[in-house]
């Protein structure tokens, strides 16, 4: 571990699920004290989540692996990821000597208001205080990012999400939601109304339904491609499970399990039902027109 010859760290301690505009206040905290005090930036988190440890049924913006890149590319000296698994009974003081200060030489500790760490989340802000009176270390209480009056938490995000409230929930984030996938072979349905699509297997877990306007990236290509994504289980044909279709504008390359990255920029519509192809293809070129009206966003 990097840390500026052993003179120590300057850690933020958190979750970081979605990685939102908070998040990044917190960690630009991290990187300006690292600076002024010439020491080294840390980022600790767990994994898995410890909300999800406890709620198996808590969705979360990012997969673990999306994550680990976005904490990675901060341009951090170190991002160390905890089993949560083995440290969840540690008590709090336990934690801050065994990993902060013994471990990871920490003089400073950068958190968020709400932050609680420890066995059975025992300990807080306060606690914190006790703690570095008797350890010898500093600590900084990042306040919330307010926006529209409402402090922006991964929580209201996930909540956000689920109703494909996009637009909100890409404000909060200070950029497009995405999800990441394999292309996979589908049952061809768009190709045969002159509208092909690229069907995507995706580990990411908030999928909300809908039809968007979205900007898609496929390994390996510099291009970013206007597209046009659907989510939902297709009611005007048979089946019921949830698939993730992108159409991308101007594009008819097979490119079977290759990755793709989807952007979300905005929600055209809800899922609907036809009576027919025709009114369906219908609804699809209204649909397309939303790419070539709007700009696009964070591009």
């Amino acid at each position: 571990m990097n840390n500026k010859d052993n003179k120590g760290s300057v850690a933020a301690v958190g979750n970081f699920d979605g990685f939102h505009l908070g998040h990044r206040k917190l960690v630009e905290t991290l990187k300006q004290i690292a600076l002024e005090k010439n020491l080294a930036s840390l980022i600790i988190t767990f994994m898995p989540n410890p909300k999800v440890y406890f709620n198996k049924e808590l969705t979360l913006i990012n997969s673990d692996e999306q994550k680990k890149k976005i904490l990675e590319s901060l341009g951090v000296d170190n991002v160390v990821f905890l089993d949560f698994s083995r440290v969840l009974d540690m008590p709090g003081e336990a934690f801050v000597k065994d990993i902060l200060i013994d471990r990871c030489n920490v003089k400073y500790i950068v958190m968020g208001e709400n932050f609680k760490f420890g066995k059975n989340r025992q300990c807080d802000s306060e606690s914190l205080k006790k703690m570095a009176e008797k350890f010898g270390f500093e600590f900084i209480v990042v306040t919330p990012v307010i926006l529209d009056g409402t402090p922006i938490s991964s929580s209201l995000i996930r909540k956000k999400l689920g109703s494909a409230e996009i637009e909100d929930s890409n404000r909060m984030l200070g950029r497009l939601y995405y999800i990441d996938g394999t292309v996979v072979e589908g049952d061809k349905i768009g190709r045969e109304l002159g509208f092909p699509t690229i069907n995507i297997k995706t580990d990411n877990e908030i999928l909300p339904e809908g039809v968007f306007k979205t900007r898609t990236e496929i390994e390996g290509r510099p291009p970013v491609y206007d597209s046009i994504s659907y989510i939902g289980t297709s009611p005007t044909f048979p089946g019921k499970e949830k698939k993730v279709e992108t159409h991308i504008l101007d594009f008819n390359e097979n490119i079977y399990h290759q990755k793709v990255r989807v952007y979300f920029e905005k929600k055209i519509r809800e899922d609907m039902r036809f009576d027919s192809r025709t009114t369906l293809i219908d609804q699809i070129k209204k649909d397309i027109q939303h790419l070539k009206v709007d700009k696009p966003l964070f591009f």
